[in-house]
């Protein structure tokens, strides 16, 4: 985040395009290791406007238009002193359980019908290997991988969906899918398009059920970059997640990176130090032990007004980038909710090994005049040795740079 204060741009938008637009910018980059020296239906539409680009979904901290959000010292008391596992935890749950109600009940409203999915080679599945027909609203992009085989369902990270059309009874606006035409903008970072995804493919949570027959699914592992942004997104919200457990911080904006990921959190005077590392750390691996559910839900603006109702920064971005009346997402992992377009790993058993790399001071939206905020990085693998031979590179680099 840059230094001085910022003009009528706030630089936070919230989810809305289909892809992942990674944050890589100057000074928000994942820092160096520090090594120790010696000494049928509708037609199709795309539920979000704008041009997509392979890897763009799931950040909201790019400049864009739409209205300003709320700066100077909003965090107040928000946090006075570190607190483990504090109250508003189960205050926040018990609201999400009532929320969830709600949405069960629209689901019950909707008609599964059968769909079908055509892979990449251009086989066409509609059936699980026991014969079941795969169903809109059921059938699950894990179910279709599982029909291929359970080990490939269990390396996908993601999968990219191109729709043939979506089921008659499938509404973007109630998905949290729609309204958003503002904040598009935002989502770009100038990349290049990928070779591999059309402006018409999304990337789609393999627990997440479809809601269409689909002219082309791929399974995405990890090393695609779309797939290893969905494990750094996934994995911020894990170290989010952590953060509320041991330091009762309030979180921000955890965005994942081209190489990692960061969260950033209002802890009011104090200050996160190198002895928080090993506490952090070990709160995750409990997390990945739990292999905690990511589950989607969509939310309305006053439902999000109400989860929130003890995050005032969470609050500021809803009441300015959340339109009247419109709906938009939040995921849970264990008690952590979180404002989220996704997509996400199926559970936190996916992420094998974690780090965390450095911590920094920064500010709400970038600018100085606004709260301080306690920022921590890290970096997760699927496989423990990848953190091994990515320590070693780092540490490489470190002396090289030394010498």
């Amino acid at each position: 985040m840059g230094k001085g204060k910022k003009g009528a741009d706030d630089g936070i938008n919230l989810n809305a395009t289909a892809k992942f637009a990674v944050l890589d910018l100057a000074g928000v980059a994942q820092p160096s290791f520090q090594a120790k020296q010696p000494a049928a239906a509708p037609a199709l539409e795309k539920p979000s406007s704008g041009k997509s680009k392979d890897g763009q979904q799931g950040r909201r901290t790019l400049a864009g238009s739409g209205p300003k959000i709320e700066g100077a010292k909003i965090g107040g008391e928000s946090f006075t002193a570190r607190e483990k596992n504090p109250e508003w935890l189960k205050q926040r749950g018990a609201t999400y359980a009532r929320v969830k109600e709600r949405r069960e009940a629209e689901l019950k409203e909707k008609k599964p019908v059968p769909i079908s999915v055509t892979m990449p080679d251009g086989k066409v599945l509609s059936q699980d290997k026991k014969g079941n027909e795969y169903m809109a609203w059921q059938t699950t992009p894990y179910d279709v991988a599982a029909t291929i085989s359970n080990g490939l369902a269990d390396a996908s990270v993601v999968a990219r969906v191109t729709y043939a059309s979506f089921v008659e009874d499938y509404s973007a606006f109630e998905d949290g899918m729609e309204g958003q035409e503002a904040m598009d903008e935002a989502m770009a970072d100038g990349e290049e398009e990928g070779p591999q995804s059309s402006d018409k493919s999304m990337l789609w949570d393999m627990t997440r059920a479809l809601v269409g027959p689909v002219d082309k699914m791929e399974f995405v592992k990890f090393g695609d970059k779309d797939a290893n942004t969905v494990f750094w997104h996934s994995s911020a919200h894990m170290m989010g997640e952590a953060m509320e457990h041991v330091f009762g911080s309030k979180l921000t904006i955890g965005p994942p990176l081209a190489s990692g990921f960061y969260y950033d959190s209002y802890m009011g005077a104090d200050a996160l130090r190198e002895d928080d590392y090993k506490v952090v750390e070990q709160e995750i691996n409990k997390i990945i032990k739990q292999k905690q559910k990511f589950e989607r839900m969509v939310i309305t603006k006053e439902e999000g007004l109400e989860l929130f109702a003890d995050n005032p920064f969470k609050l500021s971005i809803i009441s300015t980038k959340v339109p009247d009346g419109a709906r938009t997402s939040v995921y849970k992992s264990g008690d952590l909710i979180d404002l989220c377009r996704g997509p996400h790993l199926p559970h936190t058993g996916k992420v094998k090994a974690f780090a965390a790399t450095k911590h920094s001071a920064t500010n709400w939206l970038g600018d100085t005049n606004n709260d301080s905020l306690q920022r921590m990085y890290g970096i997760t693998f699927p496989d423990k040795k990848m953190l091994k031979d990515w320590k070693e590179k780092q540490e490489k680099v470190s002396l090289a740079q030394a010498v």
